[in-house]
């Protein structure tokens, strides 16, 4: 049985959100340590009830999923791994075991910024997280979201486009992708930059899991930049982690009468973010240049339009078009159709705004 395998069974016993991980490791070391105490130490301080009835498990269950990590092409990153985030490790919440598809070395990135936003963002937010994202990423920072809709995005593409890496947070199991059109777009990424999930592999996804990911994507996040988002949403959970974690905040200033500006609104105006306008704030406060130390585009040929991708592609114009014409004028389901216009923006054909409309880039 792998060290592996004892990794995971202590994930297991920590369950979601890997809670007092950090004090067990402090006492133990490792989680091989931590199942030779079980049994012969009290351990009823140190973890919740329901913890301490999963530790009775067999490593042993394991090796399954360790197998078909490696099958699916899947590495496993447990916190004894050199390769694992060095910025995760000292927080007292880190997964024991990470799930990792794409380049393994940006999870170690020298430079990272958090980008996060609204899933359903103005034609304003997605505008300023293009722009402030292609200018990080053209200094070779690493972008850190967590690839959902709207402007986490943005912040990947802003990444692909530049050949930059980008890290993905899934707050589903590493062997989906939520939301599925967004497929192509995680390919992409995995070029040069990666996924990761602290979810099995297999396992039906929650919605509270969205929430355990946010600090994640706090964690590794040198700095995080809030583009856009309402007074109680899933960003806002983030920004509270990245302050837990001590990473310095920022917020990009919107219109007094946008909801979805509210939240950002507020943290500037209570002094919780410093004001970024561009991404040259940012750049400063990494001490980078801007246009510095771009990344070497990856040797990759781009890769041939699906069918979908060119019966859509001359339908689109200059002036934003809603996805239901378009998928009508393709004649093409929404799904098709949308997953078409994601692999089109991926290309660097297409443009999404806001309402879900779509423009020839």
């Amino acid at each position: 049985m792998t060290d592996t395998c004892y990794w995971l069974w202590l994930s297991y016993v920590l369950g979601p959100g890997a809670p007092h991980c950090r004090r067990l490791l402090d006492i133990y070391g490792d989680a091989r340590q931590v199942f030779d105490a079980v049994g012969r130490e009290d351990l009823s301080g140190l973890l919740t009830p329901a913890q301490r009835g999963r530790l009775s498990t067999d490593p042993a269950v394991f090796a399954p999923m360790e197998a078909r990590c490696v099958r699916m092409g899947a590495q496993v990153l447990t916190l004894a791994d050199a390769d694992y985030p060095g910025r995760l490790k000292d927080i007292e919440d880190a997964p024991p075991a990470l799930f990792v598809t794409g380049e393994v070395s940006a999870l170690n990135a020298e430079h990272t910024v958090g980008m996060i936003g609204s899933r359903r963002p103005s034609a304003y937010g997605m505008e300023a997280a293009a722009g402030i994202g292609s200018e990080l990423a053209g200094a070779g920072v690493c972008l850190v979201s967590g690839l959902a809709d709207g402007l986490d995005s943005e912040a990947h593409k802003a990444a692909v486009a530049a050949g930059a890496p980008t890290i993905g947070v899934l707050g589903t199991p590493i062997d989906q992708t939520y939301p599925a059109a967004n497929r192509r777009l995680r390919a992409r990424m995995e070029e040069v930059g990666a996924v990761i999930s602290e979810f099995f592999p297999g396992e039906v996804a929650q919605r509270s899991n969205f929430l355990l990911r946010n600090r994640l994507i706090a964690a590794l996040s040198d700095a995080l930049c809030v583009v856009e988002a309402r007074e109680k949403s899933g960003t806002m959970n983030t920004v509270g982690h990245a302050r837990r974690y001590g990473r310095p905040v920022y917020a990009v200033p919107g219109g007094i009468f946008s909801q979805v500006c509210a939240g950002t609104n507020r943290l500037l105006a209570e002094g919780q973010a410093r004001m970024v306008t561009g991404g040259g704030t940012l750049l400063a406060a990494l001490g980078l240049a801007a246009g510095g130390a771009k990344p070497a585009a990856p040797e990759t040929k781009a890769a041939p339009l699906s069918a979908a991708a060119r019966a859509m592609l001359p339908h689109l114009t200059q002036t934003p078009r809603p996805l239901e014409a378009l998928s009508a004028e393709a004649k093409l389901d929404a799904g098709s159709a949308l997953a078409a216009l994601m692999e089109l923006e991926v290309a660097g054909e297409a443009v999404s705004s806001a309402g879900g409309q779509f423009r020839r880039k």
